[in-house]
């Protein structure tokens, strides 16, 4: 019983220590961010997690002191959304992805079809 009783107060005390350990590490990941976010070329297509599990997609247009303001590649257009540096979980860069074999075979599609197309006109 004593033993127990220990533990539930150590376990008390020490939960309020966890919460303010959590609270500088927020400031660095913020502080990160907007370094990060310094050194990334306006119209930059970026792909964001916020804390609160939401992802969006989005040409970078201002970096300030405080939050980046994207505007959102949606299919339906939508406002410019400031996103601030403290509900930041992900920020990456998204970088144009081109695959190659893609392109071979399509351009092997449409010189099959023309040389087909052509010899069925030479033989009429």
């Amino acid at each position: 019983m004593r033993m127990i009783s220990m533990l539930l107060i150590v376990f008390w005390v020490a939960m309020p220590a966890t919460t303010l350990a959590q609270q500088p590490d927020r400031m660095r990941n913020a502080d990160m961010w907007r370094a990060y976010a310094d050194h990334i070329a306006i119209g930059s297509t970026l792909t964001i997690r916020t804390t609160a599990g939401e992802r969006l997609t989005g040409v970078l247009f201002v970096v300030d002191d405080t939050a980046i303001t994207v505007k959102p590649k949606t299919r339906l257009p939508e406002p410019a959304r400031r996103v601030v540096f403290d509900r930041i979980e992900e920020l990456n860069v998204r970088r144009d992805r081109v695959n190659l074999a893609k392109f071979v075979g399509i351009g092997a599609a449409v010189g099959a079809g023309v040389f087909v197309s052509m010899l069925a006109a030479a033989t009429r």
